[in-house]
C-alpha cells in the first residue's frame, strides 16, 4: 500500500511538472524552419508571420531559419529530427507529404503533428510576357506536340505533382527543371530559359502585376477576383478543380498537446490580426486559418491524392 501511495504520488507530481511545463510555454525562442531559399512563399509568408507573433509574445521570439536543400528534405529531416517540444517548428508544405515517397526521405508525413493552416494558394500556369501561348489551351496543345520545360522548385514539390495532375487528364508532357529557390525559377522564366511554370497563385500575382509572366489559367473552383480575366482549369479544359499549395505550421511527433494547443491558438491569433491580413493580402496570400484538426484533414487528403499520382506515373521508391 505504501508502495502504491508513493507511486501515485510520483505520478503527480511529474504530472503536475509536465501541466506548468505547457503552461508556462514557450519560456526561450522559438525557431520556425523553412526549407526552401530566401524569397519564395514560405520564406516570406513565415516573416511575415513572425512579424506579426513577435508582437503577441512575452518573453520568447520566433526566430525564420531557413534550411534549404533536396526540394525541401534538408529541412524537413532536421525538424523531425528536433526535441518534441515546440521549440521547433516546421513551415509545412505539401513536399512533406511526398519528399518520403518519391525521394526516400528518412522521415514521413506521420512524423509530424501539425498544428494549423495559415495559408492555401491555388496553383497557376504562367509563362514569360513575351511568351507565344496566350492561352491555356495554346499552351496544353503545344505540350501534348512536344515536351515543355517547367521549372519547379524540386521534385516531389507541390509544383511538380501540380504537373504530373495535369498529364494525367490531358496529353501534354513536361520536362522538369528542379532550381534552387523562387528566385532561380523567376530568372530562368523571364530570361526566357524555361517555356513556363506551375506558381502558387501567391508568388505569381506579384511577378504578373510587374509585367514579367503572364497568367494563363488559375486551378481553383472560381476565378480569382485581382485577375477576373483568368479562367479556371476546368474552364481552360484541364479537368482538375482544386490543386492548391498549402502552407502551415507542424511540430515533431510527440509534441505535448498542450504545447500544440497553444501554438495553434498563438497563429490563430496572428490570422486574426488586421496588421497580419493586410500584409499577406498585399503580398498575394491570402489568409486562411484551420486548426490543428483542419489541418490534418487537408493532410490527409493531399496524401490520398498524390499517391495515386506517384503510383501511376511510377515515381515511387
Amino acid at each position: 500500500m505504501k508502495r502504491f501511495a508513493a507511486l501515485l504520488a510520483s505520478s503527480l507530481v511529474i504530472g503536475a511538472v509536465a501541466s506548468a511545463s505547457a503552461a508556462e510555454f514557450p519560456t526561450k525562442d522559438i525557431d520556425i524552419i523553412v526549407p526552401f531559399a530566401p524569397g519564395g512563399g514560405v520564406d516570406t509568408t513565415s516573416r511575415i508571420i513572425v512579424e506579426t507573433a513577435n508582437t503577441l509574445l512575452e518573453g520568447a521570439e520566433f526566430n525564420v531559419v531557413n534550411r534549404a536543400g533536396g526540394g525541401g528534405v534538408v529541412g524537413q529531416t532536421l525538424a523531425s529530427q528536433a526535441a518534441p517540444d515546440g521549440y521547433t517548428v516546421l513551415a509545412m508544405t505539401s513536399s512533406v507529404v511526398t519528399n518520403p515517397k518519391l525521394k526516400g526521405a528518412s522521415y514521413s508525413v506521420d512524423d509530424f503533428v501539425p498544428v494549423g493552416l495559415y495559408n492555401l494558394d491555388p496553383s497557376v500556369i504562367v509563362v514569360p510576357a513575351d511568351s507565344p501561348f496566350e492561352t491555356a489551351e495554346q499552351f496544353i496543345a503545344a505540350a501534348e506536340a512536344e515536351p515543355l520545360n517547367i521549372v519547379i522548385a524540386g521534385i516531389g514539390t507541390s509544383h511538380h505533382m501540380g504537373g504530373l495532375a495535369i498529364q494525367q487528364v490531358t496529353d501534354a508532357q513536361f520536362n522538369y527543371v528542379p532550381t534552387k529557390g523562387f528566385g532561380q525559377q523567376l530568372q530562368a522564366v523571364l530570361g526566357g530559359h524555361a517555356d513556363g511554370a506551375l506558381w502558387p497563385l501567391g508568388e505569381a500575382s506579384n511577378q504578373a502585376n510587374a509585367g514579367g509572366v503572364r497568367i494563363l489559367a488559375i486551378a481553383s473552383d472560381a476565378r480569382d477576383e485581382n485577375f477576373p480575366d483568368v479562367p479556371t482549369y476546368q474552364e481552360a479544359g484541364i479537368d482538375i478543380r482544386i490543386w492548391a499549395t498549402f502552407r502551415g505550421w507542424s511540430v515533431p511527433k510527440g509534441t505535448p498537446d498542450d504545447v500544440v494547443a497553444t501554438l495553434s491558438t498563438l497563429l490563430q491569433n496572428v490570422n486574426e490580426t488586421p496588421a497580419y491580413q493586410e500584409k499577406m493580402s498585399g503580398a498575394g496570400f491570402r489568409p486562411v486559418f484551420r486548426d490543428a484538426a483542419g489541418f490534418q484533414q487537408i493532410v490527409d487528403d493531399y496524401a490520398a491524392l498524390t499517391s495515386t499520382i506517384i503510383e501511376d506515373s511510377g515515381l515511387g521508391q
